[in-house]
């Protein structure tokens, strides 16, 4: 892969080159200071948002629709259609798809190779604590790991490098392998050996950084996550990953002092972001026209319309499956919180409508969206949620339910006391009722290895597919052009 040496930030003045042998580059970091360096930083944040919430619609399409159990409102939704049937080379040839860009890998190393250089060349800047240092360090390596952990979970293997000015073509390195250097990666550079030494704060009591800047408690998150993926596709080591997940989840729970479950009173706080809730969330500014979300990519943007400019959403939940989630019979609170009147019979002409992310709000452009919130990537409730998982794999079924319920307890739901594959289920439903709409559907389907049951999914992939790699997204043929190294995704050519 074909990397430039230069990074120009947009905030930075033109550099002069002193010398021959002195690259613009180094006078930004020889001559800079913390100001400079929070401005680096800050370019890395800004990169991550444009990737998952820019014009690819990244985590709306590969995490909330895909194989998932929505209905088009205009039958003719070929964009919908396709991603619902896992026809991704249908959709990648439609003309009317946004969803190419969700193809290229490039706006994620454009999050990994500014990190890259930070990390190298922050110990040059003068006038910095060996505190801020260290900051600076583990906040670029929570942002690299992250861009890594999005790449896997949609393209699989994906080229791996760590130093700040790779010009190579490089291969595509085994999911397997990256997922693992993530972990060292985190565990050296973000988490810190000593659990009570930590090299990030746990929460920020600025609202300018809580819920947007790298924390303890989204480090511990992303671990999380990178733990259960590895118990899928290095099957023959789960029981030490789930130890793993076990072991972070204590952690939460010895400083839950820093997090907490919202009343559900509260609960359109948590969408909006900076709450005691949010573990990691990708900000949005509506005054600030580069601080703003794609339209399409704003899940709410999809499946609202009264509140917002659309005649009808431009999707909806099948009503099957919405009765799965939410029995008639059973009290949630989430029912009236986050759904319509038309949650268990909708139709072309009375779709259910989601209200769950409802901040409605109007651009500099006047452009009304839906939710003029920020984006959750990470929540104390998911993490709670992916620790009970493990619990219950390993057999800590009390301690399972337990956490389970904390969850229940909090929609007013009635709380279980389940063993074996029944508790596992109700964990697994719990996380598509709980996080319906955060992108988590399908990436829960391909972990668990429920892609392929029917129990689980109307649109299953079948488990001779997903071997082949069904589960992952066409790579774009433009990176052929860029590294000669690479191979496509091969079952999708």
């Amino acid at each position: 892969m074909a990397m430039p040496c230069l990074i120009l930030l947009t905030s930075c003045d033109v550099l002069e080159v002193e010398s021959e042998g002195q690259l613009p580059g180094d006078v930004f970091w020889i001559e800079g200071n913390a100001a400079n360096a929070e401005g680096f930083l800050m370019s890395i944040y800004f990169n991550f948002r444009k990737a998952v919430m820019g014009s690819s619609q990244f985590l709306t399409a590969s995490g909330d629709m895909r194989c998932a159990p929505i209905i088009p409102t205009s039958s003719n939704n070929n964009r919908v259609n396709y991603l619902v049937a896992n026809r991704m080379n249908d959709l990648r040839n439609y003309g009317g798809s946004p969803f190419g860009a969700t193809t290229q890998w490039k706006p994620f190393y454009d999050v990994i190779q500014p990190a890259n250089i930070l990390i190298k060349e922050i110990d040059e800047v003068p006038e910095i604590t060996k505190e801020e240092r260290r900051i600076f360090k583990a906040e670029a390596v929570f942002m690299r790991n992250l861009a890594y952990f999005f790449m896997v979970r949609a393209f699989g293997d994906v080229p791996y490098y760590t130093n700040a000015y790779n010009s190579e073509s490089l291969p595509r390195t085994p999911l397997v392998t990256v997922l693992k250097n993530c972990l060292e990666d985190i565990r050296t550079g973000a988490l810190g050996e000593d659990p009570d030494n930590s090299l990030l704060p746990w929460t920020y009591s600025s609202n300018a950084k809580k819920g947007i800047r790298a924390t303890r408690g989204s480090v511990i998150a992303l671990m999380m996550h990178i733990n259960l993926w590895l118990v899928q596709f290095d099957g023959q080591n789960k029981t030490h990953y789930y130890q793993n997940v076990i072991a972070l989840g204590e952690q939460l729970e010895m400083h839950n002092g820093a997090y907490e479950l919202l009343d559900m009173s509260r609960i359109s706080t948590v969408f909006r972001g900076g709450s005691n809730e949010g573990l990691f969330e990708i900000a949005q500014n509506v005054n600030q026209a580069n601080e703003v979300f794609s339209p399409g990519a704003v899940f709410s943007n999809s499946v609202t319309f009264s509140h917002t400019s659309a005649s009808n959403p431009e999707y909806y939940y099948d009503g099957s499956y919405m009765e799965k989630l939410f029995p008639r019979t059973e009290t949630d609170l989430r029912k009236e919180y986050w759904f319509d009147e038309n949650m268990y019979m909708p139709t072309s002409m009375y779709p259910t409508e989601i209200k769950k992310f409802l901040y409605v709000d109007y651009y500099g452009n006047n452009e009304i969206t839906s939710n003029a919130g920020n984006q959750i990537i990470f929540r104390y409730a998911d993490a709670l949620l992916l620790y009970a998982e493990a619990l219950a794999a390993l057999g800590d079924e009390a301690k399972a339910n337990e956490q389970l319920n904390r969850i229940r307890r909090r929609a007013g739901a009635e709380e279980t006391m389940l063993s074996g594959r029944e508790l596992r289920d109700a964990i697994f439903w719990e996380r598509q009722r709980e996080l319906i709409g955060e992108g988590q559907y399908f990436y829960d389907l391909v972990r668990t290895g429920k892609i392929s049951n029917y129990a689980y999914t109307e649109h299953p992939i079948r488990l001779t597919e997903f071997n082949a790699g069904a589960w992952m997204w066409p790579l774009h043929r433009d990176v052929l052009k860029n590294n000669t190294k690479v191979q496509l995704n091969l079952y999708w050519e």
